[in-house]
């Protein structure tokens, strides 16, 4: 282990303002980009997850993975998609790379 690296109540703490931010905006749609480790405690804050649920739980995410969130107008939360990497398989390869893969193998 890294002494000086953070904790998740750290990360928890650091990430805390920014999400109440989110909570308190208006606006319909927000895109918000983070590396994995972060937006498992992001999805937890979003959840009402309690802090040391995070010992218990991992809510992980890919890279490149795209989340869809929605809170109702009852204010409950839902996380409809996590993670999905789908638009991936909708990327076309260019031609060149295809044919510098098959080169190599």
């Amino acid at each position: 282990m890294f002494s000086d690296a953070e904790s998740r109540r750290d990360e928890w703490e650091r990430l805390l303002p920014f999400f109440n931010g989110i909570i308190s905006n208006d606006h319909e749609n927000i895109i918000i980009v983070s590396y994995g480790h972060l937006l498992s405690v992001f999805n937890a804050m979003w959840l009402a997850m309690d802090i040391e649920m995070l010992n218990k739980v991992e809510l992980f995410g890919f890279a490149g993975g795209v989340s869809f969130m929605h809170e109702s107008v009852h204010g409950k939360r839902f996380i409809k998609r996590m993670s999905d990497m789908s638009y991936i398989e909708q990327i076309t390869i260019p031609i060149y790379i295809i044919k510098l893969i098959q080169r190599i193998f």
